[in-house]
């Protein structure tokens, strides 16, 4: 049974950002003009009560709620919302994987959209449906223990969660299988983690830890940014802009997005290191 490291694998996300700086800005870059082209596919379909809800809060930081109910009632915007935003995360996740993987094979830094982007779309779908389903039955087995009283409660919303992580962790390298296998196949993913839950989980928590040190990094550079513009009314003053507010509003603009890449990075490189290390299959300039 191959083994891996999962410590090495949990830091490879660092070890692209430190060797790969540009090509993040790229990403980020790409990753912005999806969202606003779903922000544009959402003003076509939901109309002016969308355009009311973007205008009080702004798109990127608007309230979640109102734009959620807005999504629930009507499907067929959410089906297109949903699927765009789907892709989107997979042509990032892709780029990620075919780094790992393939580093031969290049694209707009490493981004493409072919089969390979549509197979993750529709594995990310599959994935969010499991989600769904899980969450659906969690909610009724919490409702039912409920009546049984607090420690039936204690232990099913335990055994819940060990039940989430035990499957997450079996499924972890759905993507990279998906990706280098051509095959949506949730028994091929799952047989490949066989034997390696706990290096897995191991490698998937350390990769956690590591995002939300990046995240609070960020956090702390953002405040800064904010105090030294004048704080939170000056940027959303447009009436009194000047050049440190304009120039720290495009550069927490910037962070925000960079985060969002450095998120898919840090989750997803380990998973294609893992899968590299365990399957040895890979471009033989990865290694």
């Amino acid at each position: 049974m191959s083994r891996f490291s999962p410590s090495d694998a949990a830091l490879e996300g660092f070890r692209l950002s430190r060797t790969h700086p540009g090509m993040l800005l790229a990403w980020s870059a790409v990753y912005f003009g999806g969202l606003l082209l779903i922000f544009l596919v959402m003003t076509a379909t939901l109309g002016p009560e969308f355009i009311a809800v973007a205008r009080k809060d702004g798109f990127f930081s608007g309230d979640l709620d109102d734009i959620s109910e807005l999504l629930a009632h009507s499907l067929p915007a959410f089906l297109l919302v949903l699927g765009l935003s789907a892709l989107l995360w997979s042509i990032m996740t892709a780029g990620v994987l075919r780094l790992v993987l393939r580093p031969s094979e290049h694209g707009f830094a490493h981004l493409k959209v072919g089969r390979d982007e549509l197979r993750l779309t529709l594995a990310n779908l599959l994935c969010v449906g499991i989600y769904v389903a899980t969450a659906i039955v969690g909610i009724v087995l919490y409702q039912a223990a409920r009546q049984s009283g607090p420690i039936a409660t204690a232990v099913v919303v335990l055994g819940a969660l060990a039940f989430v992580f035990w499957v997450g962790v079996r499924l972890s390298l759905l993507l990279p299988t998906v990706f280098q296998t051509g095959k949506i196949s949730l028994a091929d993913a799952w047989g490949r983690t066989k034997g390696h839950y706990w290096p897995l989980l191991g490698m998937l928590l350390l990769a956690a830890i590591c995002y939300v040190m990046v995240w609070v990094v960020f956090a702390v550079i953002s405040v800064i940014l904010v105090a030294v513009s004048g704080g939170g009314d000056a940027l959303q003053d447009m009436t009194h802009l000047n050049v440190v507010t304009a120039l720290s509003a495009v550069l927490t603009l910037i962070m925000q997005f960079l985060l969002q890449v450095l998120q898919i990075v840090m989750i997803y490189a380990p998973t294609a290191v893992a899968y590299r290390e365990i399957t040895g299959e890979a471009d033989p300039e990865a290694f």
